[in-house]
């Protein structure tokens, strides 16, 4: 059987690393000269996204045969809205994993424990390869595969604009920022390479790349911000849904085939999960779409999460990082194996209904004459 990969991201590789455990040894095209994202980041998986699953990496392990090796144990978030600030402690939130090309970064292990040969600056034609081999696995990180094949639906697009900055951190712990003043319907966060070195990340949602710098600058002033900044970045990201993910012998994994968790943006877990259930079909002669219906599922209730918060002004932010941190909730979501990911839309529509509620409680009313 004859296997094409198109792009040796996170995706691709789980994909080619899943088809030589079943005996496939796939070509795989990258268009660049080396695997991974061109700018170095800190990327979390929160154990929250994947309940019931307690350990994600013990257990991208054992049912996905992927070890990664982590940069630290998640044990902290601090979180800031704009008239709030807390901060929750847990023994494991979940982890985090370096991305873009250095040696520790989750591409690099993935590349490394590979058998089969990347071809470095060579962007395969789908199209192409589809007449070629029995299958094509398209693993691009962009969803212009999918767009052209008709099954593409665009939901929203950020600007993300981040820097690599040196202080003082702690490896353990994710900073993160909510206001509309600098990151309209989305989020800034920290997160440390090492005690000395972070990447510090702002996306905001719908911006032009001409609007981004002065969201960015309005950021670090707003939260007092004087990192010493080591390397800028800057990308546009348009996250979408596709349907089916399976088109003849053309298979759409990673972000690609829309599997990527809108609500925090990450999406690390469910591209490596596409990937090696992509591989999975080819091996059984299964339909993917099907195969992938659950992981589909998943990324759609996460779609729901991120609408929701497009929508939220800073009054929203402050109460939901308020509920957030109650007692009762951090009980429940911190102590518990509670899915938060299928109730959370529910329970952010509550949480602004609330809000919503007290507002026209308070208004004055007109006296009947």
């Amino acid at each position: 059987m004859r296997v094409a990969i198109i792009g040796a991201g996170v995706s691709g590789l789980a994909c080619a690393h899943e088809l030589e455990r079943l005996g496939i040894y796939p070509d795989i095209f990258e268009e660049r000269p080396r695997c991974g994202e061109l700018f170095p980041h800190v990327a979390g998986i929160l154990q929250l996204m994947n309940r019931p699953v307690r350990d994600q990496l013990e257990w991208l392990k054992k049912e996905y045969h992927l070890e990664i090796h982590p940069l630290a144990t998640w044990k902290k978030i601090t979180m800031n809205a704009p008239r709030v600030k807390r901060v929750v402690r847990s023994g494991n939130f979940g982890y985090f994993l370096e991305r873009g090309q250095g040696p520790r970064s989750l591409e690099t292990q993935l590349v490394n424990s590979l058998k089969s040969r990347v071809n470095y600056n060579c962007r395969g034609d789908y199209s192409a390869l589809a007449g070629e081999y029995d299958y094509v696995v398209v693993a691009t990180g962009n969803r212009q595969v999918a767009a052209t094949l008709g099954i593409w639906k665009d939901i929203f697009s950020t600007m993300v604009r981040g820097a690599v900055v040196q202080g003082k951190f702690d490896p353990e712990e994710l900073i993160m920022w909510v206001n509309t003043d600098y990151a309209l319907g989305a989020y800034a966060y920290l997160t440390a390479f090492s005690p000395t070195r972070a990447s510090l990340v702002l996306i905001h949602a719908n911006a032009k790349p001409g609007e981004t710098e002065r969201h960015w600058v309005t950021f670090l002033k707003k939260e007092k911000l004087d990192y010493h900044i080591e390397e800028n970045f800057l990308l546009e990201h348009v996250a979408g849904t596709a349907y089916p993910h399976q088109v003849g012998n053309i298979l759409l994994v990673g972000a690609a085939g829309g599997f990527m968790e809108s609500f925090l943006g990450f999406g690390t877990v469910s591209s490596l999960r596409s990937g090696v259930l992509a591989a999975r079909a080819i091996r059984g002669n299964r339909c993917f779409t099907k195969l992938a219906d659950k992981l589909d599922q998943e990324m759609r209730r996460s779609v729901r999460l991120r609408e929701i918060i497009n929508t939220m002004e800073n009054k929203d932010y402050d109460r939901l990082v308020t509920t957030a941190t109650s007692p009762i909730i951090k009980q429940l979501f911190y102590n518990t194996n509670f899915p938060v990911l299928k109730y959370a839309g529910d329970i952010l529509e509550l949480v602004r209904a609330s809000v919503n509620w007290e507002k026209k409680s308070i208004l004055p009313t007109k006296r009947s004459k």
